[in-house]
């Protein structure tokens, strides 16, 4: 029976509690300092915090090997309690500073090092939870595989109980909790040692003080709120209600009387004064709640919006409308007397304000035509058997994405060929599928994309099925499953006429010489891609190996003076790919400074560098960018199956480290350090991730059109089954290092953290410029190139 206290001087139990704690709080911050940068900044911008936690967990490990004498067996309970605290302080300290500075891309000198600073920031709390897991896994007087399991179940629990926490309290009130949760972590390591009573004590204060100020901060209306969003000021003084839940922060407006928000409002209209509510989620995407005084017949002005300009061809029968936002689609559909009317929404939040009192008002809860479905639209309608005469999709994203946001976990799964697939097939004969965009290189990119679904679908003529109307900002696209009929092209331009849209193409409306008129005349898939692929420019049909819908400049191009009549979002992508690249720049410098630099001073290798230890540095980069490459690119291609970027972040986080942890204790059973074993585990993954390249975009449509219980139990076990693997290769290098270099272990540790810092960052490169299977592609290359490695390191050991 094994020996609570170990050494005489720590307990396990309360040790192991500690370092669950601890890891179960950076886990959770690290997906709550995600959010958080949904709001501040952009979702593009997640990566960054996956850089920052790598590469604060890294500098932890560093910053033990560097002060070890503070870590020996008398004094490592104490220790590790202090960097728990430090951690539990750190965490709240980085919040406030990350809603103080607002984040920025101007060109300006100071703009690179604003981003410096704020990757530090995120990273703050990050260094300390390193350093507590660096030291436990190292220095304890345990079984190095239990340490390690219990390690890794904490973070595995982490990633899950943010859904919990947000969908009870709100952004502050869980840091502050997951604060709380880590002073417990402090607490519990003073107790596995032999601490004083009044140290205890003060921990005991300290968990109580930050549970404390959690609860106060939920019930109040003030506290740790954001002052700055995507780069504003934050006005709140009309902020009647805000909400949390785990992929949006959604806040609804005090009601007031003035003019009707239309995004695409035709010039000839007069938009009257009304009484209305504005949502907004994540700080940029708006949608209305307008109030009805007299009934239905008061929102004819909705008629003035190009995006319900389907009505005039459609009208009646049965409509899906996905991302109901607000009322203002749904309540458009019923004055067209379509029924009934299915509204689509992913956040839950979302219809909550639409049924409870703030929406009642609306006239939308409690219809018998509407029905509002709580799903992801794509999955919804593929496992439906209803046909619709209408689907309809207005500006469904949180606009964030458009400009800033164009990269990564953004809504990119509605806007994807595949998409567009089950849209058709989901229509009954003569029925439409309308979708709306603004007025810029998104609009081609939306045709094209169309184009396409209909090739692909056998039509010969794809533009005899479609029209393109704009109004102001605003163009919406109406595309049938049958070809458009002379009738259609007439009321379309009888509608623009009255209303002051423009109809830039239609059943009867010639063609100017164009870009678009090019696009509309490719007879073949190929020609569509000749006539979208520009030097600078990418109108190619977005798909869900590249789903990026918003983003239009190439990386080749985005330094470069592009013609302003390419797009509105032109300079929105440049921004999108300027932040990208300074995050980049920022994460290497951190790692420079922070990791390589403290090693070169006092872990330098003596004499020259040999073979081995190169051996290992490549063995130990390789697995850093190889393991976080595979991890980017199972985000975003889950992303897709799951319906929602959060989602996939939580889901892929938790079972791959689970599974990572499974696979690494594992391998203390199997023969990998010795051969044939050792070259067998390269060989495996790097057959296992092409076959995933391959593999997982045949099985995402099948899987998409399960309910959310079933996608999220694949996705697990997906991600778990491959972490299984990938969880090997780290102790495995380990033992082979042992005996060849195993008094550079700190380098090995530092060039792995180094590798996966820049790999968050550059896997979104990659997968701009070729795709989401690309990043399993170049994984794979990554751990074959495990096996020169592991040979040279097997010779060294053997000369030896």
């Amino acid at each position: 029976m094994d020996n609570p206290r170990a050494s005489g001087s720590v307990e396990a139990p309360p040790f192991l509690l500690g370092l669950f704690l601890v890891t179960s709080a950076s886990m959770a911050a690290e997906v709550l300092v995600t959010r958080l940068l949904s709001v501040v900044t952009w979702y593009s911008l997640a990566f960054l915090v996956l850089a920052m936690g790598m590469f604060g967990l890294t500098v932890g490990a560093v910053r033990v090997y560097l002060r070890s004498e503070e870590y020996v067996s008398e004094r490592l309970a104490s220790s590790l309690s202090r960097d728990a605290l430090a951690f539990s302080v750190l965490l709240p300290l980085s919040y406030i500073l990350l809603l103080l500075i607002p984040l920025r891309v101007e060109p300006v000198w100071t703009t690179p090092l604003l981003f410096v600073v704020f990757a530090a920031i995120v990273a703050l709390p990050f260094v300390p939870a390193g350093q507590v897991v660096a030291a436990a896994v190292t220095k304890a007087p345990f079984p190095t595989g239990r340490v390690y399991a219990v390690d890794l179940a904490g973070a595995a629990l982490g990633a899950p109980l943010v859904p919990e926490l947000l969908e009870r309290t709100n952004l502050g009130t869980a840091i502050l909790l997951i604060s709380a949760l880590a002073a417990m972590g402090a607490l519990a390591f003073a107790r596995s040692g032999e601490e004083e009573g009044g140290e205890r004590w003060g921990l005991r204060g300290a968990v109580i003080l930050l549970l404390l100020a959690g609860l106060n901060h939920h019930a109040g209306h003030r506290g740790l709120v954001t002052l700055w969003a995507k780069g504003r000021a934050e006005e709140r003084s009309q902020v009647e209600v805000e909400t949390w839940n785990s992929h949006s922060r959604v806040q609804v407006s005090k009601v007031s009387r003035g003019a009707a928000s239309l995004w695409g409002a035709g010039s000839k209209c007069k938009i009257p004064q009304v009484r209305q509510r504005m949502i907004l989620i994540d700080a940029d995407a708006a949608t209305p709640l307008y109030q009805l005084e007299k009934g239905l017949e008061d929102l004819a002005f909705l008629d003035c919006d190009v995006t319900n300009i389907v009505h005039q061809l459609r009208p009646g029968g049965a409509m899906a409308i996905i991302g109901v936002g607000g009322s203002r689609d749904l309540q458009a559909a019923l004055r067209h007397g379509h029924d009934p009317v299915v509204g689509i929404e992913l956040n839950r939040r979302l219809l909550e304000v639409l049924k409870g009192p703030l929406g009642q008002p609306t006239g939308i809860p409690g219809h018998p035509a509407v029905r509002l479905v709580h799903d992801e639209a794509r999955s919804y309608l593929s496992r439906t058997n209803q046909q619709f005469r209408v689907i309809q999709a207005s500006l469904i994203d949180t606009w964030a994405a458009t400009g800033a946001g164009a990269h990564a976990l953004g809504e990119n799964g509605l806007y994807t060929v595949e998409a567009w697939r089950t849209f058709l097939d989901r229509l009954e004969e003569g029925g439409v599928v309308t979708m709306s965009r603004w007025a810029s290189g998104e609009t081609v990119r939306l045709v094209a994309m169309a184009m396409q679904a209909l090739l692909e679908r056998g039509v010969a003529r794809p533009r005899d099925h479609m029209a393109l109307v704009q109004g102001g900002p605003v163009t919406t696209l109406v595309v049938g499953k049958q070809p458009l009929t002379e009738e259609d092209g007439r009321r379309l331009r009888e509608t623009a006429e009255a209303k002051g849209f423009r109809v830039i193409f239609a059943p009867g409306t010639p063609l100017g010489p164009d870009k678009m008129n090019e696009v509309l005349g490719a007879a073949t898939i190929e020609e569509l891609h000749r006539a979208t692929l520009l030097p600078e420019l990418d109108y190619r049909p977005s798909t869900d190996d590249r789903p990026f819908f918003f983003n239009v400049v190439r990386l080749r191009a985005f330094a470069r003076v592009i013609n302003p009549q390419a797009g509105g979002t032109i300079e929105g992508n440049r921004m999108a790919t300027t932040t990208l690249v300074l995050s980049l720049l920022s994460s290497l410098l951190l790692a420079v400074v922070a990791i390589v630099l403290p090693l070169w001073r006092k872990a330098r290798p003596a004499g020259r560098v040999g073979l081995a230890l190169g051996a290992g540095l490549l063995y130990f980069a390789m697995i850093g960018v190889g393991f976080m490459l595979c991890e980017v690119g199972l985000l975003q291609r889950l992303s897709l199956v799951l319906g929602h970027p959060t989602y996939s972040l939580i889901v892929v986080l938790a079972s791959l480290v689970a599974a990572a942890g499974v696979g690494s204790l594992l391998s203390d059973r199997l023969p990998l350090g010795t051969a044939p074993g050792c070259y067998l585990l390269p060989v495996v993954l790097m057959i296992v991730l092409l076959g995933v390249g391959w593999g997982l975009p045949a099985l995402a449509p099948t899987v998409q059109s399960l309910p959310l219980r079933s996608r999220i139990s694949f996705a697990v076990a997906f991600t778990a089954s491959l972490g299984l693997l990938l969880g090997m290769a780290f102790p495995t290098g380990m033992r082979l290092v042992r005996a060849t270099s195993e008094e550079e272990t700190p380098w090995l540790w530092g060039i792995n953290g180094v590798g996966g810092v820049i790999a968050s960052s550059s896997a979104v490169m990659i997968a701009l410029e070729f795709g989401l299977r690309t990043l399993f592609f170049v994984s794979a290359f990554c751990y074959a190139a495990l096996l020169p490695a592991v040979f040279v390191l097997r010779r060294e050991a053997t000369a030896r």
